[in-house]
C-alpha cells in the first residue's frame, strides 16, 4: 500500500507507511434450531498496523464473496482484530482492511485473504413427553433438555443426522405403562423404543395409569370372622382395613399376613397397597378354669382345677366323712348352702367352689393306738396305726391291764418328749387321752398342753391308777386353726400315752 489512495478514497494523511497482514481463522458453528443445519460461521481476523501509524483513528473490515468485491464495510474502530458471525456455513468469504484517519480519510486495501468454511451435518429434536405416574428417559444422550410441570416433563433430545436414539419408559410404583405414541401413533404399552437412521424431527409420548390390578385375600377359619371377606380388589396406594370378630365362646387365635403372623390382633390395616396380599383369621375356643377345694371332713370331686370350654357343663360332688356333715358350700366366695352337689352350666367364666364341713356331736372323728398298729376296740372306734405324732419313742409291755376288755390297746404305748398335730375343722371337741403305767409312784412326773394351753400338769398315773390299770382321761377342746395341737413334756421319768380318741362335741 502506497501514501496515495484512489480518487474514490482520498490519500491518507503524509507518512502513513501501510502493512496490512491479515491473519485469520474460520469456525462453523454448531448450534441450531429445529431441524434446519446451522447457517451461522464464525470468522476471527487480525492485521498489523502500519509501521508509520501516525494519525489513523481506526480501521474497516471489508467481506465479499468474489475477489475484491466486497458488499460488507464494517468499522471496528482502532483495534487490530475482529470476529464476526454473520457469515454462511459452506460458503468462501474475502477480506481487506482499509485505515481512516480523524477527518475520515480512508486508504486503500490491504493485501486480501480468503477462507472457506466447511458445512455441518443437519441435526434433528425429539420431543419425549411423559405424563404423571411415570417418565420417559434417553439413552446415552447428553445433549438433552427438560421441562416440568405439575403433571407433564418433556424433555428435548438432539440428535446427529442418520443417528439413532434409545428410549426406556418406566411406571412410577403403583402405576402401569398405559400407551406409547411415536409420532402421535400408538406402538402399545412397551418399556423402550428405539429412533433408527434419524432424518427428521419425532415425538415421543407416554401415558400411565394407576394399577388396578392388587388384590387382598382374607380368610377366617371356624369360631369367627373377618370383615370384608373374600377377595377385595384395590388401587395402587389405597388402604384397606379388616376387622376380625371371634364367635360367642372363642377368642382370636392367630392373625396371619401374607405368611407371616401379626399376633391375636382384632383389626389390621394395608397402607400404600403396592402388591398383593393375604390376610387369615384363625380361633380357638374360650377356656376357663374351676378351681375346686374341700376342707377337713369330708372331699368334692373333681379336687383341684379343672380347665373347660366355654359354654360347657361342669357338676360337682361333696361328700362328708364318717362324723361330719356338710356345714357350707361357697361358689365364688358366696354361700349355696351345705348343698352335695353343684353344677356350672354354660360356663363363661372362672369359678371356684368350695366346701367346708362339721363334725357331727358325739362322732369319733380321730382315734389312733399311740406306738402301736392299727385296732378295733370292743365299742367298735377303729384305731389307727400311731400317726400325726413328732418325736418321742415306742414300747410295748406284755402284762395284763386291769379295767379294760381292750388289753392291747393299752400295752403299746408312745414315750419321751413328743407332740401330735392332728388336722380338724374348727369347731369345739372332747379329747380322750388313754394311760396305763407300769411305773411307780413317782417316778413319771409329766405335763400336756392342748393348743398351748396346759390340761394335765404334774401328772402321774401310777398316783391316779396304780400299775397296769386303764385310766382314760376326758379334757374339752376347741379348735379354731384348723389343728389340734397335743404335747407332752417330761419332768421326771418320761411322759407316755397309749392312745387318743377325739370326738366332737
Amino acid at each position: 500500500m502506497g501514501k496515495t489512495i484512489a480518487a474514490k478514497r482520498p490519500a491518507i494523511f503524509s507518512g502513513i507507511a501501510f502493512f496490512a497482514l491479515l491473519v485469520m481463522t474460520m469456525m462453523a458453528a454448531t448450534l441450531y434450531v429445529g431441524a434446519a443445519p446451522a447457517e451461522a460461521a464464525v470468522a476471527s481476523v487480525s492485521w498489523t498496523a502500519p509501521t508509520d501509524n501516525t494519525g489513523i483513528s481506526g480501521y474497516k473490515l471489508h467481506i465479499g464473496n468474489s475477489s475484491r468485491s466486497y458488499d460488507q464495510h464494517i468499522n471496528v474502530g482502532n483495534t487490530t482484530s475482529y470476529s464476526t458471525s454473520n457469515l454462511t456455513d459452506g460458503s468462501t468469504y474475502y477480506f481487506a482492511v482499509t485505515a481512516y484517519n480523524s477527518s475520515g480519510l480512508e486508504s486503500a486495501y490491504s493485501n486480501e485473504i480468503s477462507r472457506s468454511s466447511t458445512t455441518l451435518p443437519p441435526t434433528y429434536v425429539i420431543t419425549a413427553t411423559a405424563g404423571s405416574g411415570g417418565k420417559i428417559t434417553a439413552l446415552n444422550n447428553s445433549k438433552v433438555s427438560t421441562a416440568t410441570n405439575s403433571t407433564t416433563t418433556i424433555t428435548s433430545v438432539t440428535v446427529s443426522d442418520g443417528a439413532s436414539q434409545s428410549f426406556s419408559i418406566a411406571a412410577a410404583t403403583g402405576y402401569r405403562i398405559a400407551d406409547l405414541k411415536v409420532d402421535g401413533a400408538s406402538v402399545g404399552a412397551v418399556t423402550s423404543y428405539t429412533f433408527s437412521n434419524v432424518k427428521a424431527n419425532h415425538s415421543i409420548t407416554a401415558t400411565f395409569a394407576i394399577n388396578t390390578n392388587y388384590t387382598i385375600s382374607a380368610s377366617a377359619g371356624s369360631g369367627g370372622s373377618i370383615t370384608p371377606t373374600g377377595t377385595s380388589t384395590l388401587a395402587a396406594n389405597a388402604s384397606q382395613s379388616y376387622t376380625i370378630t371371634p364367635a360367642t365362646g372363642y377368642k382370636i387365635a392367630g392373625v396371619v399376613v401374607d405368611g407371616t403372623a401379626v399376633g391375636a390382633v382384632s383389626s389390621y390395616s394395608f397402607s400404600n397397597i403396592t402388591a398383593n396380599h393375604t390376610i387369615a383369621a384363625s380361633f380357638a375356643v374360650k377356656t376357663y378354669t374351676v378351681t375346686s377345694s374341700a376342707g377337713v371332713g369330708g372331699t368334692i370331686t373333681p379336687a383341684g382345677t379343672a380347665t373347660v370350654s366355654s359354654g360347657s357343663t361342669k357338676t360337682y360332688t361333696i361328700a362328708p366323712s364318717t362324723g361330719y356333715k356338710i356345714a357350707d358350700v361357697k361358689v365364688d366366695g358366696v354361700s349355696v348352702s351345705a348343698v352335695s352337689t353343684y353344677t356350672f352350666s354354660n360356663i363363661t367364666a372362672s369359678h371356684t367352689i368350695a366346701a367346708s364341713f362339721v363334725a357331727i356331736a358325739g362322732n369319733v372323728v380321730f382315734a389312733t393306738n399311740s406306738g402301736g398298729s392299727s385296732f378295733t376296740d370292743s365299742t367298735g372306734v377303729v384305731y389307727k396305726a400311731d400317726t400325726a405324732y413328732s418325736g418321742g419313742s415306742i414300747n410295748t409291755v406284755t402284762a395284763s391291764i386291769a379295767g379294760t376288755v381292750d388289753d392291747v390297746l393299752y400295752q403299746k404305748y408312745r414315750y419321751g418328749n413328743f407332740s401330735y398335730n392332728v388336722a380338724l375343722p374348727n369347731g369345739p371337741y372332747s379329747v380322750v387321752l388313754k394311760f396305763a403305767d407300769n411305773m411307780y409312784l413317782g417316778t413319771r412326773v409329766f405335763d400336756v398342753k392342748m393348743e398351748g394351753v396346759t390340761v394335765l400338769s404334774n401328772f402321774d398315773i401310777f398316783a391316779k391308777a396304780g400299775n397296769n390299770n386303764a385310766y382314760d382321761v376326758t379334757i374339752p377342746v376347741n379348735v379354731a386353726d384348723g389343728a389340734l395341737n397335743l404335747s407332752f413334756i417330761s419332768k421326771i421319768g418320761s411322759a407316755k400315752i397309749n392312745g387318743i380318741v377325739i370326738k366332737t362335741r
